[in-house]
């Protein structure tokens, strides 16, 4: 049952709450229970009854939820949450999420256009047929590999990187992703017959891959950092694997043994 206590403030019950918020009762208990979202007050029947302020707090936590945290991380934040924090939090948040639904839309758009240009109704340039999907795809690389390029490599490194694939042409850019095919079926073919020919020609297309992604720039060291990294790392290793279980170790072993043989 919800209840107005005075003006505008309203209290709500368990159930209630749950509706509003489009969760389950069985979610609210938990918050309570881990000491997320502690009810206000109890009632003499030992029903919880949450206030405005409860309120806020659960869209701040759903907030939070939506963003990835977890809830451990959620309730350590909710802790020292104070309005101002709450606003620069929130602002940033929309800026992520309007930069993502221009993303969504521009890719959305290309969509239809390439249906269009596919039932004929319009000619598409080769500009257009990208429009969206490198966005898309420095959008998710920045997320994940961002600020480990930057601290292993240098910022300007990796401008170097983001502005040489904005600028890909269309040949370019499926020449790129080419080189990445080829890469894993060569990794493919070591793993079921491993001869040195194998070996290097995966080491010279990864090395190709590279120069693309650099913008041209290239360094010996850097490259064999970088296969280092896609064993030690799980994200990347975890790539190469789900093609091949030990197709990483494959690839940093090759490029080790061309390099360092040139």
């Amino acid at each position: 049952m919800v209840y107005t206590i005075s003006g505008d403030h309203m209290n709500y019950q368990t159930k209630d709450l749950a509706k509003l918020a489009g969760i389950s009762i069985r979610t609210l208990r938990y918050y309570d229970q881990i000491g997320l979202l502690t009810p206000h007050e109890r009632t003499e029947s030992n029903y919880r009854v949450y206030h405005d302020e409860d309120v806020n707090q659960l869209q701040q936590i759903l907030f939070f939820k939506e963003m990835g945290l977890e809830l451990n991380q959620i309730k350590v934040l909710m802790r020292n949450l104070n309005s101002e924090k709450r606003l620069r939090i929130l602002e940033s948040h929309l800026s992520t999420l309007q930069e993502d639904m221009n993303r969504k839309k521009m890719l959305i758009d290309n969509v239809n256009r390439t249906i269009q240009s596919l039932k004929g109704e319009i000619t598409m340039t080769n500009q257009e047929k990208f429009e969206g999907l490198k966005k898309d795809i420095l959008k998710k690389n920045d997320e994940l590999y961002q600020d480990e390029v930057i601290d292993t490599w240098g910022e300007s490194a990796y401008k170097a990187s983001i502005n040489a694939f904005k600028e890909m042409t269309e040949e370019q850019f499926h020449s790129f992703q080419n080189l990445a095919t080829q890469i894993i079926e060569t990794l493919q073919e070591i793993k079921k017959h491993d001869v040195l020919s194998l070996r290097m020609k995966v080491a010279r297309l990864h090395q190709s891959w590279i120069q693309t992604a650099w913008g041209n720039q290239y360094s010996k060291q850097a490259h064999l950092g970088v296969v280092d990294m896609y064993v030690l790392d799980d994200r990347f290793k975890a790539y190469y694997d789900q093609h091949g279980e030990g197709l990483a170790e494959i690839l940093r072993d090759s490029v080790h043994q061309y390099l360092n043989h040139e």
